[in-house]
Formats: structure tokens, sequence, C-alpha cells
């Protein structure tokens, strides 16, 4: 399994985490959950199997918006 790393984000970005592997996406500024759960629609294949988590990394910018 790689190894997550923690730290502060430039961008937004949606990971899946599967057992073997992580996949790391972009997310729009203005992303729904119906976009998540789109994304993770093009990963339901038997080779990815279902993710052990799902990581929502929002950028400074996206944050501030949510609080305002």
């Amino acid at each position: 399994m790689q190894p997550i790393k923690v730290g502060q984000a430039a961008d937004s970005r949606l990971r899946f985490v599967f057992s073997d592997r992580v996949v790391s996406l972009s997310l729009a500024a203005d992303a729904t959950f119906e976009d998540i759960a789109r994304a993770l629609g093009e990963f339901s294949n038997p080779e990815y199997r279902n993710p052990v988590s799902i990581d929502v990394t929002l950028s400074p910018a996206s944050r501030a918006a949510l609080l305002h």
C-alpha cells in the first residue's frame, strides 16, 4: 500500500484509497457529492474493488468559501 502524505494542499484533491493503491484526482471548486459518486463509478471494476476510504482535501480558498 502506498503511504498517504498529509500536508497543506494547494488545490482541492479527491483520493480513493484501495487496499493496494491510492488514486488521487483534482477536485473542482464547485464539486458536488454527485461528482464524487461519478468519479467513484469510474473505478467500479474488479481491478479496483471497493475503496478502503475516500479522502477529500480542500484548498485554502475552498475552505474559506465554506466558512462564509
